[in-house]
């Protein structure tokens, strides 16, 4: 491949074949001449000389579109290179002549064409030639560090170096001299295409494959289309149910068995405790947070012998649903601290902290809430209600908490149902004679 020669190279080697293709057709027995590389601005500057000149200049260069996605990408995931590809360009050149008396730019000009006619291909042999021992253009004149790259290494890329004519109309030729700065000389455009630059930076390689295998699974997209929950006293599984922990989820779909299924509930996964194509019953894994929860099933594929490892497969889609929390078993509220805004007052309101113990863990950033509702309030007067956050923890939270302290305020002294709410889900009340009965909390000095 090219090194970062290869634009120079090319250059060189066309000058190179110019110049010889000229003095092979004798044109220097007609008038003395030169070929060179250079802007034409900087050789109209100096056309007092009495020069006669042939001019070759790149003035663009455009990236290759059939090479340009070749070898992509060059870094993995993580940043790391794992190839190198190839800068691919192609140059496009205006030949030029330059001339001292009549005619001489146009014998000039038409023996170069005729000699870049002849030549649409640059050969590998005649590349080495042009820039072998002797050639003005080495890897001297770069810094240190790259002073061992050879030019010659443009003879050794994959693709050889095609020259064919570009043709353009005349408004872009006229913007193109325009922009040179200079008059109008009698010239022709060629592309040369194409020039593959590639890095010798070191990358990363991976070890051969171990083993090979070819298996053909057929592959099914499972469905969730409805979610059910049904605790330990059930006897059937209930839509409407409040889900908490202890429970069973149970979904139903279509595809929802594959060759490994597990079950993706929040964060975790679980195993299915019962499955078929229709139906999968699943328990909600004890260390999942209350809140809105998503399930989904996961299907995986198991690799060919002796390999233990497992190929991912297809997915459900995610059905929401909400994990309500609830209160430990034992003792689950306390008031503590004083009691009594006014001691000569005990009948009014009061200030306290109430200690929700709970029976699973909650996220320590988790919104912990409690909901106070007077469990029998006489018909004279509205029902008293209160709603209460959380004190916050210490920075930074805990990931994990078993209980929270809650700070109340102006609570009037009566009974009340007591509701935890975590993130959006309210824990479940009691109920008793098809009314509410519990869990309750006597707010009281």
């Amino acid at each position: 491949m090219a090194n970062a020669l290869g634009i120079a190279a090319v250059t060189a080697v066309l000058k190179d074949l110019l110049n010889d293709g000229l003095i092979n057709r004798n044109i220097d027995a007609l008038f003395s001449f030169q070929v060179t590389a250079q802007p034409p601005d900087r050789i109209a500057a100096t056309n007092g000389q009495d020069i006669n000149r042939l001019n070759l200049f790149l003035y663009r260069v455009t990236p290759n579109t059939g090479w340009t996605n070749e070898r992509y990408p060059s870094r993995s995931n993580s940043g790391v290179r794992i190839s190198n590809p190839y800068l691919a360009l192609d140059l496009h050149y205006i030949l030029s002549a330059f001339a001292t008396e009549d005619l001489n730019a146009e014998i000039l000009l038409g023996y170069g064409m005729q000699v870049l006619h002849e030549t649409p291909v640059l050969d590998r042999d005649s590349i080495r030639q042009s820039l072998g021992a002797g050639s003005p253009l080495t890897g001297g004149i770069l810094p240190p560090a790259f002073q061992q790259l050879s030019p010659a290494e443009l003879a050794d890329q994959v693709e050889q170096i095609k020259i064919t004519p570009n043709s353009v109309n005349l408004d872009d030729l006229s913007k193109i001299w325009t922009a040179l700065n200079t008059p109008l000389r009698m010239s022709s455009l060629y592309l040369a295409t194409v020039v593959l630059i590639e890095s010798e930076t070191s990358t990363r390689s991976a070890l051969p494959v171990l083993n090979r295998g070819l298996f053909v699974r057929q592959l099914q997209r499972p469905r969730i289309a409805r979610l059910l929950s049904q605790g330990p006293a059930d006897l059937e599984p209930s839509v409407s149910r409040y889900a908490v922990h202890g429970d069973d989820l149970i979904l139903e779909g279509s595809g929802l068995r594959g060759e490994v299924t597990v079950i993706g509930i929040g964060a975790l996964e679980a195993a299915p405790t019962e499955i078929s194509d229709r139906r999968i019953r699943v328990a909600i894994p004890a260390g999942q947070h209350p809140g809105i929860t998503g399930v989904e099933v996961i299907h995986r594929i198991n690799k060919l012998p002796p390999s233990t490892e497992q190929m991912p497969g297809e997915l459900s889609n995610l059905f929401a649903f909400l994990l309500h929390p609830s209160f430990a078993a034992v003792d689950p509220l306390e008031l503590i601290g004083p009691a009594l805004e006014d001691i000569n007052q005990p009948a009014g309101p009061v200030r306290g902290i109430v200690r929700v113990r709970f029976a699973h863990n909650v996220g320590g950033q988790q919104r912990v809430e409690i909901l106070l509702n007077e469990l029998a309030p006489p018909t004279t007067r509205t029902a008293f209600a209160y709603t209460f956050r959380g004190s916050p923890l210490p920075d930074p939270p805990p990931l994990e908490v078993t209980e929270r302290d809650i700070e109340i305020r102006q609570v009037e002294q009566q009974t009340y149902l007591i509701r935890v709410r975590v993130d959006g889900a309210e824990s479940a009340l009691e109920m008793s004679a098809n009314a509410f009965s519990g869990p309750a909390i006597a707010i009281q000095p």
